[in-house]
């Protein structure tokens, strides 16, 4: 059954890296996530017509979800990862992220919740794109580097208070700015 599966996906295979390479992903990135995605297919998928419109047609929206799952899940795999090291805007950041490739039956709601974390993500990248560029160089570095405040004081030489005053503006900014977005993202996570 697994090469079956197997055979049967491979024969759009350039269509799988495009789709995956539409995530803004390196070409070797999307041919890795496109190989994760044939392992999780043959691997938990034991009927072929879950993956079949028919004898002839591929359920490419499932293997297009399968694919964005297994992005997300290594994307907020990665952020929880930075998140968790510092302390977040929002408290539930540090929550796993991990949507496996079986729960794809609940395509609405996976989908809905991954949509309101973009859109919350996408909200915060819009705040701190408007700011002064030392505010805004400091909050990306603070949040997208692995870097406590103090590090990132003795790399730049800048005083550890005004990084923290910084940052905590930052923050408090983003917690007012995108609380409907924090609030709809939670809401979706209740009902995955």
């Amino acid at each position: 059954m697994e090469s079956k599966i197997l055979e049967i996906l491979s024969r759009n295979h350039k269509d799988w890296l495009n789709m995956a390479k539409s995530f803004k992903i390196s070409n070797e990135e999307a041919n890795e996530l496109v190989q994760e995605m044939y392992f999780r297919v043959s691997s938990y998928v034991s009927d072929v017509e879950k993956i079949m419109y028919n004898e002839d047609e591929i359920n490419t929206f499932y293997i297009y979800v399968a694919l964005r799952n297994l992005y997300l899940s290594n994307f907020h795999k990665m952020q929880n990862n930075k998140i968790s090291r510092n302390t977040s805007c929002f408290s539930s950041f540090s929550e796993e992220e991990v949507f496996d490739i079986q729960y794809i039956d609940d395509f609405d709601r996976t989908i809905d919740s991954k949509e309101k974390f973009d859109n919350l993500m996408d909200k915060i990248d819009y705040l701190v794109d408007d700011w002064y560029w030392y505010d805004k160089k400091l909050f990306n570095i603070y949040f997208y580097e692995e870097m406590s405040m103090r590090e990132l004081a003795k790399a730049t030489k800048i005083s550890l208070s005004s990084i923290f005053n910084t940052i905590s503006n930052a923050k408090e900014n983003i917690r007012e700015s995108a609380k409907k977005e924090y609030e709809e993202y939670k809401k979706s996570k209740r009902n995955v």
